[in-house]
């Protein structure tokens, strides 16, 4: 607690600094502490994101929304009303023609410096069993989807992705997430070509490329991914997401996980061939909803909404209504699709198509969103044309749950979501103002307003490497942000556990501090590789010992070449080198996730 304490009283000095205008901030300031004493981390990282919310609100519909759990003056809350005055209008609450950017920025950060703390563990317990439940509660929800919404589905399927059902391969990958079985990352290798062997004992002399892929033509051959992935449960976990949510997510079993990272990849390559959905879908980036965004804050040509439980909604019905129009890669991604899932030990039969855990969910649900949209745009769909849809689709950026649509378009758009099943979530879509909000940036009238988030406590920092990390990213966005003395009191903190830390580039891979201009730490000349270096903290990932050898590991050798041009390499040749000078040692140890170390290194400044 009184690491918080000292981090506020830090940046109520900075912010003193930035507004010597405003008054009441010692005031706001002694309103927090008594409230954190009081309320606990509680009041920081829920009560005070929801005022935020009410804020942001405000700034999109044109007057400060009511904020429960605050004193008033009038039409404002008393709270931070020095800064809201600058924003709103004191007496009437409606937004003034001219507000504050600036403290606009400033009360935001207050807001929700502290969203993503992670909570404690008794808070932890609680919140999985929220987010358990509302898993099986809006899965128990789906509804069937009337039939002539089906049929307008089907019918825009003719217009999309016209080669997705052409190929000789799909190739498997390994996510770098769990699986049901538990398996190390090289174990992972040795299951799969344990299910494929016990599929076919003579599959190496019988079609089966270890090159190539999987299979080198399914149309062909009597191999199948449907033969060789399992029928087994997933399990749900949970994962933070903010202070007061988790997010769930389904483990996979490995044959299965490993076939979906396939049809994941042949379908974001098709995207990116079809004229129509190319335009409006880029998964590998949020750069583009990013950009209309802030384009959309300025101007209110485009709207920004965001979806509650997408994934969780999308039932298996529109799913398979949609890709019936391909039936191979219909049939493949459901033959590697884990139709049940483990609740706190109660298998359920799901009426969704997958949970995120599911490698083909993201991209699926993109293409349906996107396809949707698009439908609602055109409108007559008994005229569907191909130079529509290509037109439209100018018209829509989708990014999985985050979706972008011209403002003119939006009350069609956001009739046809929810009769779809899906439900939008109010608190993070907005059409009018100048307010938006896409991919983790929020934008005010084309300025990104998007906060700094403290996601460890600063003062147990030291047991951990991964939270010493978070702090010095911190600590440096604070300082770039010209919060000096909170940046500064999150680096003496670090310090106190590291020692010293130099200047790096604001690219470097080792710890330190950065400044605007790049400058760098320099203590010694490397006569042997020619260059300048400086001593400092390097992150490693933990490595545990992982063995692997025979077919298992020649056959993660030539998949660890595939898929290049998802990589964004457009040189095989060179994708291959990398790998190959990347990690001697991948087929003895595998890295360990989620654990950090750090090791002091003489890097190159």
């Amino acid at each position: 607690m009184k690491s918080l304490i000292g981090l506020l009283e830090a940046f109520f000095t900075d912010v003193k600094r930035l507004h010597p205008e405003v008054a009441g901030l010692d005031r706001d300031l002694q309103t927090i502490k008594a409230r954190l004493e009081d309320e606990g981390y509680g009041f920081v990282s829920v009560t005070l994101p929801a005022f935020g919310k009410s804020f942001d609100l405000g700034l999109s519909i044109g007057w400060m929304a009511h904020v429960m759990g605050f004193a008033y003056n009038k039409s404002l809350p008393r709270f931070l009303s020095g800064l809201t005055s600058l924003v709103f209008d004191a007496k009437t609450g409606l937004l003034l023609d001219n507000p504050s950017v600036e403290c606009i920025v400033t009360i935001r950060q207050i807001c929700y410096l502290f969203k993503k703390f992670l909570p404690s563990v008794s808070r932890l317990e609680h919140l999985e069993k929220i987010a358990m439940q509302d898993f099986r509660e809006v899965d128990d929800s789906i509804e069937r989807i009337a039939p002539f919404r089906l049929d307008l589905i089907e019918r825009i399927s003719h217009f999309v992705l016209p080669e997705l059902d052409e190929f000789t391969e799909v190739y498997g990958k390994h996510g770098p997430g769990a699986v049901v079985e538990g398996y190390s990352p090289n174990q992972k290798w040795l299951e799969v070509y344990k299910g494929l062997l016990d599929f076919d004992p003579r599959m190496l002399d019988a079609g089966y490329d270890l090159q190539a892929g999987l299979f080198g033509d399914i149309s062909s051959s009597q191999h199948s991914f449907d033969d060789v992935q399992t029928t087994g449960v997933a399990r749900l976990v949970t994962v933070p997401k903010t202070c007061s949510a988790l997010r769930t997510i389904t483990v996979e079993p490995c044959l299965n996980q490993f076939v979906q990272q396939g049809y994941n990849l042949h379908l974001r390559r098709q995207i990116r061939k079809c004229r129509v959905l190319r335009q409006s879908l880029q998964l590998n980036s949020q750069v583009p909803n990013q950009v209309l965004a802030l384009e959309g804050s300025r101007t209110g040509a485009w709207s920004t909404m965001d979806l509650s439980h997408a994934s969780d909604l999308l039932s298996l019905q529109t799913v398979e209504t949609f890709f019936a129009r391909w039936p191979r890669y219909l049939s493949g991604i459901l033959g590697c699709r884990t139709p049940m899932v483990n609740v706190n030990s109660n298998v359920i039969t799901m009426k969704k198509y997958a949970g995120m855990g599911n490698a083909t969910t993201f991209p699926v649900q993109s293409v349906i969103f996107a396809s949707i949209a698009l439908l609602a745009i055109v409108g007559s769909t008994k005229s569907l044309t191909f130079d529509k849809l290509e037109r439209a689709s100018r018209s829509v950026r989708v990014f999985g749950d985050d979706i972008i649509v011209r403002t003119e378009h939006y009350q069609d758009v956001a009739h046809w979501i929810s009769s779809f099943g899906l439900k939008i979530n109010h608190s993070k879509t907005f059409s009018v103002g100048n307010f938006r909000e896409s991919c983790g940036v929020d934008a005010f009238r084309g300025v990104d307003v998007t906060p700094v988030y403290l996601r460890h406590d600063p003062v147990n920092a030291y047991k951990e490497p991964r939270a010493l990390v978070s702090l010095v990213s911190t600590s440096n966005q604070l300082w770039s942000r010209c919060y000096l003395s909170s940046a500064e009191f999150l680096a003496k903190l670090v310090e106190n556990s590291l020692g010293s830390l130099p200047l790096v580039r604001q690219d470097s891979g080792a710890l330190g501090w950065h400044t605007r201009l790049n400058h760098r730490s320099i203590q010694r000349w490397n006569r042997s590789l020619h260059r300048f270096e400086v001593r400092s903290y390097v992150p490693f990932a933990v490595r545990r010992k992982d063995e692997l050898d025979g077919y298992p590991a020649l056959m993660k050798f030539f998949h660890r070449n595939l898929h290049s041009d998802i990589d964004g390499l457009s040189d095989p040749q060179f994708h291959q080198e990398e790998i190959l000078a990347e990690d001697e040692l991948h087929l003895k140890a595998s890295v360990r996730r989620f654990s950090t170390k750090l090791r002091r290194r003489w890097v190159q400044v």
